[in-house]
């Protein structure tokens, strides 16, 4: 595989570091690292955009660079003021500011900053230099978003939420170029935002009209980026570490934290550099600061990974500070790179290129996702280069242009020949469509017709559906009150899917067995009161989801079975009812109404004598006949589509009903004990368990059977949806034959059961 040569730039006031490696699969080489000392500060954006209007005149006449240039040279002078001898390394290597390249005569008069960059890289033999930038660290702000995903947002709309987060800050338009953003988490955002810093950018195309190379600019990054990539690149980073960087300039410092191979925390920038005495204090104490704000819960490891006259002051420091964590310069890993000089292999010495390092290394594409999506190059510089790239293809491109006519000359006599023919199948097709119009047009009333009917079916079906439901309650009521003695039913109402019943009872025992008629059923309230001297007891009812305790009336269609639910063998169990929800009556019945609710405590006894029960009767009919009618009239309100049946069948039977008294044979299945037969569905039994546990449900029937009684087992559905499975005793016909066979069961069944039947 050929080896490919890349080159790092980081840039400081007065000079460029510079750092080639070399890669071969996922092997890199550092080539050499270097310091160009540019003859003239570095220009700011502005004053740059302004010098790039016009360089081919006359830069003597512009720029003065007589003048300028002998200010230059003394200014170089000047930075040997600024070399620290006393501070010597303890590996014996060269310091960060010492000018390796002093000793060599100068041999380039550049007199521009461009120039002195054209002139350096000239000794390089490839005709085409590949190049990664830096931005130096402070210029860029980030910001973490907690709770944002950019990855699941649309590009469009991704770029106006990063819009919005960051013109109110920095009150100016936000190009794509400005920033970059980084997925921190599993659903957190990192957003790195640089929008002025491109001098670096601007110095390399001005040297490029200066040089006969091709500078192609890769990739840039910022120094915080960098450096992370590179820790990410070069060491093993557990999830649950935290890893502090620390970069030392002469102006100004950074920190940052990193959990595992994410970054935690950026703190802001540090206003004091290497020019200033008590920088390591400030860094100590804001490392401190963090801590002991629970931002930063420990720390395992502090890495230098940028620093210059006081790399070594700066590791004893820390050294002695964080005595009990590693404390180190940041080092390449040496099974991931070669030197190519043995000087290169000093952490101390390698301090100063450690960013362009980084910069070369992230161009490289080698270990790709080490150093992340922080890319801030602008988009201008990458079409640019991708129309280098094209150049490639030209001959290719020329070649298809001088065979376009011929293919086109050759596809419009096949288009010419296809369009006939098409044309003839249109003449055709037309003929047809004229001759079948008059069939389409009828088709279409036909089909009209056939809507209209289809839609007056399909409303007579809806309408149909309950349209017994008021005969089905009101025989259930006549049916069940023609088994209880003295009772009467004196208004009926429905809200939804419910009925309120109010009434009057000779005895209190007789209201819960109405109540029963219903598989949901809460007596609300219950009050003595009297009736031509007799003490009688008006009471309310309401019946909870009635629907669940009639059929719906639907049109017999062919090969359809009403009873199929009950005939297809196995059902699917979902035991995710809750037994608490099923009223559980006490002895002799105890209905689900709240204790509160009833007024008057339980009255138990014998019903009254026959003659005074006649004439209460007859008082009591005369009483409820005119709250009968208003009850027919407002039942007869509440469904439109079922008003006729329900006032032929609203005529509520009122006297009481004798108690029949039924004598099972021996072959008969209703009864408490017994040989087991069939489940029969309508037939009232007296529920012991309900449970939504099938195995636990199977068990107790199974424990009843032992026991010699007759077990029901059936699974039963909720007004939640939910489904029960429930276990009881005995088949009867009449609830007063379910309330007789009560005192035959063992406790703790004979106090806690309800009577219920079967659907």
């Amino acid at each position: 595989m050929a080896r490919k040569e890349f080159i790092g730039l980081s840039i400081e006031t007065e000079r460029i570091r510079l750092a080639r490696i070399r890669t071969s699969k996922r092997e890199i080489e550092l080539l050499e690292v270097d310091t160009i000392h540019l003859p003239k500060p570095v220009l700011s954006q502005r004053q740059a955009e302004i010098n790039q209007q016009d360089f081919s005149g006359d830069y003597d006449a512009i720029f003065d660079t007589e003048t300028q240039g002998s200010s230059s040279s003394l200014d170089d002078l000047d930075d040997l003021d600024s070399i620290d001898f006393d501070d010597t390394s303890t590996s014996g290597a060269k310091t960060a500011d010492e000018d390796f390249d002093m000793t060599k005569e100068p041999d380039n008069v550049a007199e521009e900053n461009e120039q002195m960059l054209a002139l350096h890289l000239a000794k390089y033999s490839s005709s085409k230099l590949k190049f990664g930038l830096h931005v130096p660290f402070g210029k860029t702000t980030f910001q973490f978003l907690k709770n944002v995903d950019p990855s699941k947002m649309k590009k469009k709309d991704r770029k106006e939420y990063f819009e919005e987060k960051l013109f109110p800050i920095y009150t100016r338009e936000v190009l794509d170029e400005h920033y970059a953003w980084m997925k921190t988490g599993e659903n957190d955002c990192l957003l790195a935002y640089s929008p002025n810093e491109l001098e670096l950018l601007n110095l390399v195309e001005l040297a490029e009209t200066f040089s006969k190379k091709k500078l192609m600019v890769i990739d840039r990054q910022p120094d915080e980026a960098l450096w992370v990539g590179l820790v990410r690149a070069n060491y093993q980073l557990d999830d649950d570490e935290i890893t502090c960087l620390i970069a030392l300039g002469e102006k100004s410092s950074r920190i940052m934290f990193m959990k595992g191979t994410e970054i935690m925390n950026v703190l802001p920038i540090i206003s004091e550099g290497e020019e200033e005495d008590q920088i390591l204090n400030t860094i100590f104490s804001k490392i401190l600061f963090e801590i002991d704000k629970g931002e930063v819960p420990k720390i395992n490891r502090i890495l230098l990974v940028r620093s210059g006259k006081k790399s070594s002051k700066a590791m004893s420091y820390f050294q002695k500070q964080f005595d009990d964590i590693e404390v180190n310069y940041l080092v390449l890993n040496s099974e991931k790179v070669t030197y190519a000089d043995e000087i290169l292999n000093s952490p101390e010495y390698l301090q100063p290129y450690i960013s362009a390092i980084g910069a070369a290394w992230a161009a490289s594409g080698v270990n790709d996702k080490a150093f992340g999506d922080f890319s801030l190059l602008p988009e201008y510089v990458r079409e640019k280069q991708r129309v280098l790239k094209i150049e490639w293809h030209g001959i290719a491109i020329l070649i298809l242009i001088a065979l376009t006519p011929l293919f086109i000359n050759n596809l419009y006599f096949e288009k010419a020949n296809e369009l006939s023919q098409l044309e003839q199948e249109v003449s055709s097709m037309q003929a047809q469509i004229d001759e079948l119009t008059p069939i389409a047009n009828m088709t279409q009333d036909l089909i009209t017709d056939f809507q209209v009917i289809n839609a007056e079916n399909n409303r007579l079906i809806e309408l149909a559906e309950y349209s017994q439901k008021w005969s089905e309650v009101m025989r259930i009521l006549n049916e069940g009150v023609s088994d209880i003695p003295s009772i009467w039913l004196t208004t009926l109402r429905t809200s939804g899917d419910h009925i309120n019943l109010t009434g009057i009872s000779l005895t209190r025992e007789q209201i819960p067995v109405l109540a029963q008629l219903f598989s949901d059923a809460n007596i609300n309230q219950v009050s003595e009161t009297e009736i031509r001297g007799q003490p009688v007891y008006s009471f309310s009812l309401q019946a909870n989801n009635f629907r669940q305790d009639i059929d719906r009336f639907l049109l017999e269609l062919p090969e359809f079975d009403f009873d199929s639910e009950f005939d297809s063998g196995d059902i699917p169990l979902d035991f995710s009812a809750n037994p608490d929800e099923e009223f559980q009556p006490g002895t002799p019945i105890t209905v689900t109404a709240p204790a509160d609710q009833l007024n008057e405590p339980q009255i138990t006894g014998q019903s009254p004598d026959v003659t005074e029960q006649s004439t209460l009767d007859e008082a009591i009919s005369e009483a409820v006949q005119p709250l009968q009618t208003s009850a027919i009239a407002e039942t007869a309100q509440s469904d439109d589509a079922s008003s006729s049946e329900l006032q032929q069948n609203s005529q509520i039977n009122s006297a009481p009903a004798a108690v029949a008294e039924t004598q099972n044979s021996p072959n008969s299945p209703y009864g408490l004990t017994g040989s087991q037969s069939e489940l029969l569905f309508g037939a009232y039994t007296i529920v012991l368990h309900s449970t939504p546990l099938g195995n636990r449900a199977q068990e107790e029937q199974s424990n009843l059977r032992e026991q010699g009684f007759i077990s029901t087992l059936w699974q039963a559905t909720l007004d939640d949806g939910s489904e029960t499975w429930r276990v009881g005793v005995g088949q009867f016909e009449t609830v007063d034959d379910a309330l007789a066979a009560i005192p035959d069961l063992p406790e703790p069944y004979r106090s806690n059961n309800f009577i219920i039947r079967i659907r």
